[in-house]
C-alpha cells in the first residue's frame, strides 16, 4: 500500500498555485548534520538504488552519491529524506549541488515533497530536467506546491512552521542507470534569479493558434515580415460592427521554470477596426484563468518593442482564477488579441508580433 500511494505522487506532474509566503531569511541545510550525509534513501519499489559517501567530490567537498537502476517503463521516484531544523517561514526554493552521470536513459527532472506534521504532504516536479556532466547548482521554486492526492490536510494550506519532512530526488521516465551526487542542499529564502529573458517562441515565430467568435474571419500566417526581413505572426482579421467580437492569437509557454521573471516584452505593430482602442494582451494561467495587460498597449505603425511588468495583468472580468492572483509558474499561454465593438459596420485589423520573452 505504501508504495502504491508513493508510485502515485511520482507519476502527478501538474502544478497548482500555493500560499503566498511571508518574507523572511532563510538557509537551512538539509541533512542532520548540517550536511549532504544526513540524508537518509527513501525506499521505493521500481528502482534499484543504494547511497555512499564520496570524499573530495566537489572540489574539496565530499557528496552523497547514489547509484541507480530502473528497468520499468513506468515513472518512479528517487528520493532522498531529510528533518531539516530551523525555522522555514519564508522558505521560497530549495537549492541544490549535484552532478548527475547517465549510462542509460533519459534525463530526469527535479521533485520535491514536503511532510507536514498531521498528513498534509505537498509537492512539485520541476518543469524542465537536470542537466548531466559536472556539478552544477539548480533552484527548484516552492511557491507553487500541489497537495498530494493522498494528503490529509484540513487548512488547505501549507504551513512552513509545521514541516516535519522533505524528500528530494529525480523523477525519472523509461528506464535509466546512473549515478546522482549531492554536495549541496538547503531550503532558502533565496528566489531562482534567470539571467537571461526566455523566449515564448523559441527560435522561430512559435507555434499559434486562434480562437475567435465564429463571426470573426480571420488568417494567421508566420511570414519574413518582421524587422530585419525576421519571421513574424502576422494576424489578419476583419470584425463585423455593432457587437462584441473577440479574436485571439496564442502561443505556448515553453517548459521552463518561471519564477524570478518580472514583465512580459515584445516587438509588434498593429492596426484596429475603428472603435477598438487597444490590443487584448493575455497571459492564460494552465487552469483557465486568463490575465490582461492594464491599460491595453495601442496600435502602431511602426515597429514597437513594449515590456510590460507583471503587476499590469489584471484578471479579466469574463474570468475566473480561484486564489485571485497571477502564478507566473502557472502559466501555460501568450495571447496577443483583439476585442471589443467595432465601429458602424465593422472593419479590418491586422497584428504583426515578434521576439515575444519573459525578462528577468
Amino acid at each position: 500500500m505504501r508504495d502504491h500511494i508513493l508510485v502515485v505522487f511520482a507519476a502527478t506532474v501538474l502544478l497548482t498555485a500555493g500560499p503566498a509566503l511571508p518574507q523572511a531569511t532563510v538557509n537551512v541545510p538539509l541533512g542532520a548534520r548540517g550536511d549532504v550525509q544526513g540524508l537518509k534513501l527513501v525506499p521505493i519499489g521500481g528502482v534499484k538504488a543504494r547511497a555512499e559517501r564520496v570524499d573530495d567530490a566537489d572540489n574539496g567537498k565530499a557528496a552523497l552519491k547514489v547509484t541507480f537502476q530502473k528497468t520499468g517503463e513506468e515513472r518512479r521516484l528517487l528520493a532522498l529524506e531529510a528533518r531539516p531544523r530551523g525555522s522555514l517561514i519564508g522558505v521560497r526554493a530549495v537549492a541544490l549541488r549535484y552532478r548527475l552521470k547517465l549510462a542509460k536513459g533519459r534525463s530526469p527532472r527535479p521533485a520535491v515533497t514536503v511532510f507536514e506534521q498531521g498528513g498534509g504532504v505537498w509537492f512539485k516536479v520541476g518543469s524542465s530536467p537536470v542537466t548531466t556532466g559536472e556539478f552544477a547548482d539548480r533552484r527548484l521554486s516552492v511557491a507553487s506546491l500541489r497537495q498530494a492526492a493522498f494528503s490529509d490536510d484540513e487548512s488547505g494550506e501549507l504551513e512552513w512552521d509545521n514541516v516535519e519532512k522533505v524528500w528530494i530526488g529525480l523523477v525519472i521516465d523509461g528506464p535509466a542507470e546512473g549515478t546522482f551526487e549531492l554536495s549541496d542542499a538547503r531550503l532558502t529564502s533565496e528566489p531562482y534569479k534567470p539571467t537571461q529573458p526566455l523566449r515564448i517562441t523559441g527560435d522561430g515565430p512559435g507555434k499559434w493558434n486562434v480562437g475567435k467568435d465564429p463571426a470573426v474571419k480571420a488568417t494567421l500566417t508566420t511570414p519574413a515580415e518582421g524587422p530585419g526581413g525576421k519571421s513574424c505572426m502576422k494576424f489578419e482579421f476583419r470584425f463585423p460592427g455593432g457587437r462584441h467580437m473577440y479574436a485571439v492569437p496564442s502561443t505556448p509557454v515553453q517548459s521552463a521554470e518561471l519564477e524570478g521573471y518580472r514583465a512580459l516584452r515584445f516587438t509588434y505593430k498593429a492596426t484596429l477596426p475603428e472603435g477598438i482602442q487597444g490590443l487584448l494582451v493575455m497571459l492564460g494561467e494552465r487552469g483557465g484563468a486568463q490575465y490582461c495587460a492594464d491599460p491595453a498597449p495601442p496600435p502602431s505603425a511602426d515597429w514597437t518593442t513594449l515590456t510590460i511588468p507583471l503587476e499590469k495583468f489584471k484578471l479579466g472580468g469574463w474570468s475566473k482564477d480561484a486564489n485571485g492572483r497571477l502564478d507566473l509558474e502557472q502559466v501555460g499561454r501568450v495571447m496577443i488579441a483583439a476585442h471589443g465593438t467595432a465601429a458602424g459596420a465593422g472593419g479590418t485589423g491586422t497584428i504583426w508580433v515578434t521576439d515575444i520573452e519573459l525578462v528577468p
